[in-house]
């Protein structure tokens, strides 16, 4: 497979909602949202009845149905021609080291390619069939969406595909930055920021929680966040934030309320993992905040 596609998270892909916002991975997103990826230009809407996921750790887009086992792969290819990926298609090709998948009968239509897939292997599960649609930008980007669905629902989910290829749309292809609109204030809002200090006695952590209110609750060890900083920065200790930046470099603004000296922590994102300082910093949803 590898061979023959490049997978989604490897490309900058978006989600489009208000403004421009990118998709994060484990995120569930549902029907109606539209999906952007820039790197080949290419824009879709999740189908009604399903919902999609770049699920973590993986390179595959995934439309789930939300009433049956059925599911889509978006995956993507830097250069191709639907010529070209007819001729691989009905050739076959290695999806891995036990399954081989190869068009029944592809077709171009209006310049979209089509087939029902069959899969060769020792590992078939002979109650699912496949079908897949692909299509291609004038600037060279294809996208191809495989499903696999019950052998029951193949019209169904077949009729699903379709629809969602062909109202999808290319433009022009751009490289920005994966986080060339991350804004951070809107990040951080009602998060909590954790490090890990790995002690002689064990680990502790460092938590602060950043509400929406402007508020924020920290408890502090001596070392972790705030180990390169003013050492009476440790305890519970609570105040106010801001943040600002766009981009893959921000901000964070803290005003403590026992007339601590104010703390700026520059932070950065890089393959989806946050620093600051030259530490890591692990961000989740706070349960503190209301």
């Amino acid at each position: 497979m590898n061979r023959i596609i490049i997978l989604l998270l490897v490309l900058p892909l978006a989600v489009c909602g208000q403004g421009t916002k990118r998709i994060q991975p484990g995120k569930m997103y549902d029907a109606g949202e539209s999906l952007f990826a820039p790197m080949f230009g290419f824009r879709a809407t999740v189908p009604a009845g399903w919902s999609g996921l770049l699920p973590r750790e993986s390179e595959v887009f995934l439309l789930n149905s939300l009433t049956s086992p059925a599911e889509i792969f978006v995956l993507a290819r830097q250069s191709a021609d639907t010529e070209t990926l007819k001729k691989e298609w009905i050739e076959g090709f290695e999806m891995d080291s036990q399954i081989r998948l190869k068009a029944k009968a592809a077709t171009i239509s209006s310049g979209v390619l089509s087939s029902e897939v069959i899969a060769v292997g020792n590992f078939i599960n002979k109650s699912m069939r496949a079908y897949a649609v692909a299509k291609c930008s004038q600037s060279g980007p294809c996208i191809t969406a495989l499903a696999v669905m019950p052998a029951a629902q193949y019209e169904e989910v077949k009729k699903v595909v379709d629809n969602f290829m062909m109202a999808a749309t290319f433009e022009p292809p751009s490289s920005n930055s994966l986080y060339s609109d991350f804004v951070w204030k809107d990040f951080l809002t009602n998060q909590m920021v954790t490090t890990y200090a790995f002690l002689e006695n064990g680990s502790k952590e460092t938590t602060v929680n950043l509400c929406a209110d402007g508020r924020f609750q920290a408890k502090v060890t001596k070392k972790g966040i705030l180990k390169n900083q003013n050492p009476a920065y440790k305890g519970k200790l609570s105040g106010t934030w801001t943040a600002e930046g766009v981009g893959e470099k921000g901000m964070l603004h803290l005003v403590f309320d026992k007339g601590l000296p104010p703390l700026d922590i520059e932070l950065t994102i890089k393959d989806e993992q946050i620093f600051g300082g030259g530490e890591r910093y692990f961000v989740a949803l706070s349960e503190q905040c209301k």
